[in-house]
């Protein structure tokens, strides 16, 4: 089991947020929190979200800062955008 001791927290539904725009919102939301020090944002539901709402997350997570933690939850993988899902698991292995 990892532990990770943040500063804030952000959670987010895609379920009912899912579009570019909330997804632009959440990178805005996560710039001004790691201001102040570590952040994890937990991304449920990350299935929901649309194509390109998935490549403006990916564009972003690849240079995002070492004090941001994604936690991408889904019930269906095969519906993930297949680079963010290769860039997660190879990061995730590289680990």
């Amino acid at each position: 089991m990892a532990v990770y001791l943040c500063d804030t927290a952000i959670d987010l539904d895609a379920q009912t947020a899912y579009e570019t725009s909330d997804i632009e919102n959440l990178i805005n939301q996560i710039q001004v929190s790691a201001k102040g020090g570590k952040v994890v944002v937990v991304l449920k539901n990350a299935h929901y979200l649309t194509m390109k709402a998935f490549s403006v997350l990916y564009n972003y997570i690849r240079e995002a800062p070492k004090d941001v933690v994604l936690v991408l939850v889904s019930s269906d993988k095969s519906r993930i955008f297949p680079l963010l899902l290769v860039y997660v698991l190879s990061t995730v292995s590289a680990a």
